[in-house]
């Protein structure tokens, strides 16, 4: 069959994480379509690819119950302006990138005005782990889900929503990766790696990183006799660099999967990252910490025992989690000297790595070339 022409993709993205799926998607499209237009909201990635951004994508990277209240009713016109501008657009397919608390709104409010006009949820919320009535909301306003995780198949299945895993598009990063001179240029060739990464959002640099910095303080001070490094996007620079002053902060998102790869031990906030670390192999002590408010609510929700995907996963505590008010100072030193120093936790963790991967990795071989065949499938339906 030809290349489908001229093909209006409305797509949108409200964090990093997104918008590097929202590129890559993008790119794929952009070999199997011919000119495919592209509108909708993303950050300086999707932009990169002749994407036009309605708005910057960080005015919507909000997290929290208390951060999103305060923003309530600029959200509300922002996800207005989202589905206005669709509505005049009239797109041949739309793609709805994570974000879910703005996203699932914007689809919602979209499938009354137009409802012929398929609606994809690219990456599930976890609805499994709380909140799960919206797994047969979604049903009626998404057209298809692609999903990240191996297990949410048969979990949406049941409420009636169309679901195909497509593999995490971070797998087909992994084999691509070139980090032929990382180690030189960073002088990683004689002790042990170990990566801090206190998140993406401000808010969770802010919680997040004060705690770590003691931790590398204790490790120098100790003589663990370690590279130390941290993982941040170029636009939290600024503000890593007040946090940890005398430690090397790798920017550029190429060196930073290599440092992945390439990194011995990693303590990092809950989300993506962890589970992108899970795929590179590499053990994991998983911190997070919310506002208090927020805490309050989701603890109460939470339908599951863990919030690290790749204990979620494995089904068991493989990487340690220290969560709100266990993510200590004291505590983290303690995990960081069993997992530094215990060689037999070491290769329990390299272990059930394997195990994850090799579930991660099923009949599964480029994501974003799964997704965009069933995305070009849609559009010729």
């Amino acid at each position: 069959m030809e290349k489908l022409n001229n093909q209006k993709i409305y797509i949108v993205a409200g964090e990093p994480s997104g918008d590097i799926l929202g590129d890559k998607l993008i790119k794929t499209l952009q070999k199997k379509l011919n000119s495919p237009i592209f509108n909708g909201v993303g950050g300086e990635r999707m932009q990169s690819n002749n994407f036009i951004s309605l708005f910057e994508m960080s005015d919507i990277s909000i997290f929290g119950i208390f951060p999103v209240l305060k923003k309530l009713f600029f959200l509300v016109n922002k996800i207005n302006d989202v589905v206005n501008d669709i509505i005049q657009k009239k797109p041949n397919i739309i793609i709805l990138i994570d974000s879910p608390d703005f996203n699932h709104r914007v689809a919602k409010k979209v499938k009354r005005h137009l409802p012929d006009v398929p609606i994809v949820c690219y990456v599930a919320p976890t609805v499994w782990a709380w909140r799960q009535g919206r797994a047969k909301k979604m049903s009626k306003y998404f057209d298809h889900l692609l999903s990240v995780i191996p297990f949410e198949v048969n979990f949406f299945k049941k409420y009636g929503l169309k679901t195909t895993y497509i593999g995490h598009p971070f797998i087909e990063t992994v084999k691509k990766i070139d980090d032929t001179n990382f180690k030189k240029k960073y002088d990683l060739h004689d002790s042990k790696t170990i990566i801090f990464l206190p998140g993406s959002r401000k808010s969770e640099i802010d919680r997040h990183s004060p705690i770590m910095y003691q931790a590398i303080k204790y490790l120098k001070e100790k003589d663990f006799k370690l590279n130390i490094l941290i993982a941040a996007g170029k636009k939290q620079l600024n503000q890593m660099r007040v946090y940890f002053p005398d430690v090397e902060i790798i920017t550029n998102d190429n060196e930073k999967y290599s440092l992945f790869k390439n990194s011995d031990f990693a303590c990092a906030a809950s989300g993506t990252v962890s589970l992108e670390l899970g795929l590179t192999d590499t053990p994991t002590i998983v911190i997070y910490k919310m506002d208090k408010i927020t805490w309050f609510f989701v603890s109460k929700m939470v339908k599951v025992k863990f919030v690290s995907l790749v204990n979620l996963i494995l089904e068991r505590e493989s990487s340690k989690e220290l969560l709100q008010d266990r993510y200590t100072k004291e505590n983290l030193i303690n995990e960081l000297n069993k997992l530094l120093l215990n060689e037999k936790i070491q290769k329990k963790q390299i272990e059930d790595l394997k195990e994850f991967n090799t579930i991660m990795n099923k009949d599964i071989d480029d994501p974003s070339e799964n997704a965009t065949r069933i995305i070009k499938k849609i559009l010729e339906s």
